[in-house]
């Protein structure tokens, strides 16, 4: 770990009996979070396929008290072949990058 967050470095989440049933489902049930305050969490994951890992582990830590969750992905899979991924990778590609817009769904997010 970097040493400046070394000391602000929590394990806050762990799997729920539940997490192996729910497949790639994304559920505030799949993790339990640590109780949290207000506090902001800055959530690292290893890889983005689908995205529901991540959004089911924010929800978790937003249920257990946590202020602003921002994620940081390390790696992202987009399998072309799967269902109209590789339609909206080709749509991805006609958009300018915006920290406010997903590329694969552009709509908005509230």
């Amino acid at each position: 770990m970097i040493g400046t967050t070394r000391e602000r470095h929590r394990d806050l989440l762990r799997a729920t009996p539940k997490a192996a049933d729910l497949g790639r489902t994304a559920s505030s049930a799949r993790y339990a979070a640590s109780p949290l305050w207000g506090e902001h969490v800055l959530l690292v994951d290893d890889t983005w396929t689908t995205g529901n890992h991540v959004q089911s582990a924010a929800a978790a830590l937003k249920s257990a008290g946590a202020g602003t969750v921002a994620v940081v992905v390390l790696g992202r899979h987009l399998n072309s072949d799967y269902e109209d991924t590789a339609a909206h990778i080709g749509l991805a590609r006609l958009r300018r990058f915006s920290w406010d817009v997903c590329p694969v769904r552009p709509w908005a997010h509230t």
